[in-house]
Parts: structure tokens; C-alpha cells; sequence
């Protein structure tokens, strides 16, 4: 995945229970980095629910790489209808597993599908879903007499919270989206009679 692309990942761990005739189906979710990331996040779950029958799970790292396991259930039943969930709503760098305690009811190929599916999805949702963008790291250094004024203009743009620093200067750090980084320069420069000193020091992925 390019660095500074956009993308859809979960917002935070969470859980959700569904019950399919009296088996207990748990989904457990979290962000995750990479592989080794994810493999210690599902490592977490099995240890956590040691005495589940199965715990199955999916996930799409931010470096592309995808796995999934039925852990036993029927092929096909359990780890893809997770991955489908994810990549359905066009999820990266998301993990979710599947804790399944069983009833006592056999479900069937079909029944099983249709759970595991509704647990990850109810996961997902209990996580709930971000868009993580490009930030431009950017630094307005103005005087004294033009600070309130650039303040004023930059609350106004709905931006991250910035830091001010008060030296011989006023310094506002700031992350900007990408897509108003011109308009932003524009304004600065326009309301500071061009004295202001704008310099953009990188690019910050964040939500």
C-alpha cells in the first residue's frame, strides 16, 4: 500500500457476542499494523478464551498481506466469511477473530456462514470505521502583531489542534490535509501581507 494513501481501517478494539442456537459466537476486533502484529493479536484471543472449540479469524495487514483460518470449522465456513466482512466494507490494517463455543446444535455449512459473518460484522461495527489521510506537516512562523489574526483564521478551517510556540516569534505547528494545504498558504500569506514564513517540513498520516 502506497505510504500516504488513504485508507479505512477499525477505530478501536472491541468486542461483540452473538448467540445461533445456544452456540456463543465472539467477535473480537483491533487495529493492526503488520503480520507479526496481527498474528500476536490473534495469539491474544486464543489464550484469552483457552477452552473455546474454535477460534477463527481473518485479517488484512497495511502492508497487503492477508490471512484467515476455520480453525477447524468446515472449510470455507469460518475464515473467509470473516475476510469477506472486511473487505466488503474495504478495510486495511484491521483483525478479527471468531471465538465459537458450541451449543450442542449442529448449524450446518450454511448456519455457520451466516454467524460467523454476523459476529465479525457486529465486531466491526462495535470497533466502528475511520478513514486514516494524509496530513501535511506544516510551520507559520508570524510576529506578534499578526499572531491573534492567524490564529483566529486558522481555528476557523476545522483543522487537528495545532501547537503555538512563543519565541522572539509566534510559531504555529500544524497538521493540514493535503487537499487544503494551498488554500491554507494562500490565506496566511494574503492576511499577513506575504510576512509570514510558511514551511512545510513532511507528510503525517492521520485521521
Amino acid at each position: 500500500m502506497d505510504e500516504f494513501k488513504p485508507y479505512k481501517t477499525v477505530c478501536r478494539p472491541a468486542e461483540a457476542e452473538y448467540i445461533e442456537k445456544k452456540s456463543r459466537f465472539i467477535a473480537t476486533v483491533s487495529p493492526v499494523t503488520d503480520d507479526e502484529c496481527a498474528r500476536e493479536f490473534v495469539l491474544s484471543v486464543r489464550k484469552k478464551y483457552p477452552d473455546a472449540r474454535h477460534n477463527c479469524y481473518a485479517y488484512l495487514t497495511l502492508d497487503g498481506m492477508t490471512r484467515y483460518s476455520d480453525d477447524g470449522e468446515p472449510k470455507g465456513t469460518a475464515g473467509l466469511p470473516i475476510l469477506g466482512v472486511l473487505q466488503k466494507q474495504q478495510l486495511c490494517g484491521a483483525a478479527v477473530v471468531v471465538t465459537r463455543y458450541f451449543g450442542g446444535i449442529l448449524l450446518g455449512a450454511a448456519g455457520l456462514l451466516r454467524a460467523y459473518t454476523k459476529a465479525a460484522a457486529d465486531g466491526v461495527e462495535a470497533a466502528g470505521v475511520i478513514t486514516v489521510k494524509p496530513y501535511t506537516k506544516v510551520d507559520i512562523t508570524v510576529s506578534f502583531s499578526d499572531a491573534e489574526r492567524v490564529k483566529y483564521e486558522l481555528t476557523r478551517m476545522d483543522l487537528p489542534e495545532f501547537q503555538t510556540e512563543y519565541l522572539d516569534a509566534v510559531t504555529f505547528h500544524l497538521l493540514v490535509p493535503e487537499e487544503q494545504t494551498d488554500a491554507l498558504t494562500d490565506r496566511i500569506t494574503k492576511i499577513t501581507a506575504a510576512k509570514a514564513k510558511i514551511n512545510v517540513t513532511g507528510t503525517q498520516m492521520g485521521l
